[in-house]
């Protein structure tokens, strides 16, 4: 039958097997609109069709040889390993200043204020460090949480920060990064910069198009200097010319891939290191519930007239709380303090009215609130 005036006509197109969950092959037409989409994908889901994407092809072994000088992640890293020195140097004026000055009048208020302030100033410099490093390196680093809820009093708070191991370590670490920045600055522009004139080394040889033989570039690994050569090293002989100097060349080249290399694991280590000094110290820690009001929780707060009370952060404390998960497990995976989640714990058993957690807990599954496959199955990360 001729399509109609206005359409045009649709080819047909071979059909494609789809092999079901009981190895049988099974042919279907190519979806041609969205419709005949949303039909195949009931089709194949009705008849145990796993359709996978081809497999990548591997990369050649010249390709993975250069994987670390490849797109974006040397220069991210390079610019990681570059902020080492410059935020070395602002964190150690930060830290001897502050804790000088604040360590002489530790005897009055001022003093002590001078030094709190210091301290939680340090865990700001702790959350920038932990921001290069997620953005810059792709490390991650689980740090406490540096601002806490309203209800949480001032003495708790700062109660809170003094007693984190990760602010003391914290503060190390920024005392010692300016000697690392130093040492990595040093060390990678040393090796960039040979490795480039190794590389160039034709262009600026005595007699080459760059250099002529009044104004040569030096470069002398031997006791003395000379301005009559341009490459000197020393007992093993001299570089005069730019024809002798090409097979410095793939030396150049081979050199810069192993600075990039070097950069790369160096970038690796330093956020490795920031991670054990900066990060949490919690080994288990919860995951937050995405949203518990769906299922049987829903109508847990539809059937029960207590749980209705309960705000949306306690019920997800409810919910940990049920699991089995300590106060400081909750806090970390909350990003708050432990007194706020102490609060919360104290609030949560007024209103259901309950002596202590474990009758919470009952009182939870007793509900339907917290089904028994949820709560044994926690899913730390």
């Amino acid at each position: 039958m001729p399509p109609d005036r206005g359409q045009s006509p649709q080819r047909e197109t071979p059909a494609r097997g789809v092999e079901d969950s009981m190895g049988r092959t099974r042919q279907r037409p190519e979806p041609k609109d969205a419709p005949m989409t949303a039909y195949l994908a009931a089709y194949d889901a009705t008849s145990g069709a796993s359709p996978q994407a081809p497999a990548a092809p591997a990369p050649g072994r010249f390709r993975r040889m250069l994987d670390p000088i490849w797109g974006w992640k040397i220069p991210k890293r390079a610019a990681y390993v570059a902020t080492q020195f410059p935020l070395g140097v602002a964190y150690f004026v930060f830290v001897a200043v502050v804790f000088s000055v604040g360590g002489s009048m530790a005897w009055s208020i001022p003093g002590l204020a001078l030094m709190l302030v210091g301290v939680i100033a340090s865990r700001w410099a702790g959350d920038l460090e932990a921001w290069l490093a997620r953005r810059l390196v792709g490390t991650e680093i689980r740090r406490p949480p540096t601002w806490y809820e309203k209800d949480v009093p001032k003495r708790e708070q700062a109660k809170q920060v003094l007693t984190d191991p990760s602010t003391w370590t914290g503060l190390v670490y920024l005392g010692t990064h300016m000697f690392i920045g130093i040492a990595s600055l040093v060390v990678f522009c040393v090796l960039a910069a040979t490795s480039v004139l190794f590389s160039i080394g034709p262009l600026i040889a005595d007699n080459g198009p760059i250099v002529d033989g009044h104004h040569q570039a030096v470069i002398n690994f031997g006791d003395s200097q000379t301005t009559d050569m341009v490459f000197n090293f020393g007992t093993l002989g001299s570089i005069d010319t730019a024809t002798e100097a090409l097979w410095l060349v793939p030396v150049g080249l081979l050199g810069l891939v192993a600075t990039a290399y070097a950069i790369s694991g160096w970038a690796t280590l330093s956020a490795k290191w920031a991670r054990l000094m900066l990060g949490s110290r919690a080994r288990d820690i919860p995951a937050p519930p995405a949203t518990i009001e769906d299922g049987p929780a829903a109508a847990a707060v539809t059937q029960d007239a207590r749980i209705a009370t309960l705000t949306s952060r306690e019920r997800d404390v409810l919910l940990l709380m049920a699991r089995g998960y300590s106060n400081a497990e909750i806090a970390e995976a909350f990003v708050v303090s432990e007194g706020t989640v102490k609060t919360h714990v104290k609030r949560i058993l007024a209103k259901l009215e309950v002596r202590d957690r474990t009758q919470a807990a009952v009182f939870a599954f007793d509900s339907g609130f917290v089904t028994p496959a949820l709560a044994s199955e926690p899913e730390p990360r």
